[in-house]
């Protein structure tokens, strides 16, 4: 592939991933600004807890993992493994850093669904299974996020091919790298248990 047109469609991808669905909706419905809300966060989580849970929290929702969808989906069905991977990792990217928003975005966990769906259908019912463990197991919702964000790539790789594994990789970093402050919280034992409604 071209590199010209490799480029093009990572910019595409992360300029889809970017699009501030939560920020866009919260507005519009309820006039608030989602980044002083909360946690601050924009995405659908805090959309939830912003907005309470109806449908406004279910659309964001929806609507960030189309985005991740879409962005692996202009690579075409011939698309690469590799190519797949890179276009998932810069929809997260943009999902986490949008530049409409100055880089204060959301957690990337919806948007990666929708991507990872499109690259391997198997690693999203393979995360929530190990998320459910680690979350029931340790009571702390943080815990089951890091826990399967970890292991979900040697899972798939095990599962439906180690080059799939590998391709989940930059995700799931981008996404540990926007948990770091749960993370930190974790360790010094200030971190909720049992949270839906408390800072992420």
């Amino acid at each position: 592939m071209p590199m010209l047109r490799a480029a093009g469609l990572l910019a595409a991808a992360y300029l889809l991933g970017s699009l501030p669905s939560a920020y866009l909706l919260v507005r519009w419905a309820r006039g608030r600004d989602l980044r002083t809300v909360e946690s601050g966060s924009v995405g659908a989580l805090n959309a939830f807890r912003a907005t309470g849970a109806g449908w406004i929290g279910w659309a964001v929702l929806v609507l960030d993992v189309l985005k991740g969808v879409a962005a692996v989906a202009i690579g075409g069905p011939g698309a690469s493994t590799l190519l797949q991977s890179l276009l998932a990792t810069a929809a997260v990217a943009g999902h986490n850093w949008p530049i409409w928003l100055h880089g204060k975005g959301g957690k990337g966990l919806a948007a990666a669904a929708g991507a990872l769906t499109v690259l391997t259908p198997v690693s999203v019912p393979v995360w929530g299974v190990l998320w459910g463990i680690g979350y029931v197991s340790s009571g702390y919702i943080v815990f089951g996020t890091v826990a399967a964000t970890i292991l979900v790539a040697p899972a798939v790789g095990f599962l439906a091919g180690w080059g799939f594994g590998l391709a989940m990789v930059p995700v799931c970093l981008l996404i540990l790298a926007r948990q770091r402050d749960k993370i930190r919280r974790l360790l010094l034992g200030t971190e909720p248990r049992h949270y839906w409604r408390a800072r992420a």
